[in-house]
């Protein structure tokens, strides 16, 4: 064994204690089915793969922690649609507004992309 500190991703918990887990199914909120059927699509056009996505949420660092799982996602996501020329972030936010004012949504509703780091 070496003396090596071995450096993990905010996804590695193994061996960590993490407290019980929550197996209530909850459902999927209107945005969530709408996010899980986004990342399906994208998996099926072989636009995003399995892969890319975990390396997306588990570059999020600390956001990582503060994210529930289709937020999570939700930032992969929008990071390699952006990393992959497919939308650029001047082209999200302006489509966001759209939505937010087709949904009536203000402008200041909580947004893990607005808590992001800089992403």
């Amino acid at each position: 064994m070496s003396d090596q500190t071995i450096n993990k991703g905010p996804h590695d918990m193994g061996g960590a204690p993490a407290g019980a887990i929550d197996t209530t199914d909850h459902g999927m909120k209107f945005w969530e089915r709408q996010a899980n059927a986004l990342r399906s699509t994208l998996g099926l056009k072989n636009i995003v793969r399995v892969d890319e996505l975990r390396r997306a949420a588990e570059d999020l660092g600390d956001q990582y922690y503060k994210l529930a799982y289709f937020e999570r996602t939700t930032m992969a996501l929008r990071t390699l649609l952006i990393e992959k020329g497919l939308i650029t972030e001047a082209e999200l936010k302006a489509r966001m507004a759209v939505v937010r004012a087709r949904f009536d949504v203000p402008a200041a509703a909580a947004s893990p992309a607005r808590k992001g780091a800089g992403r």
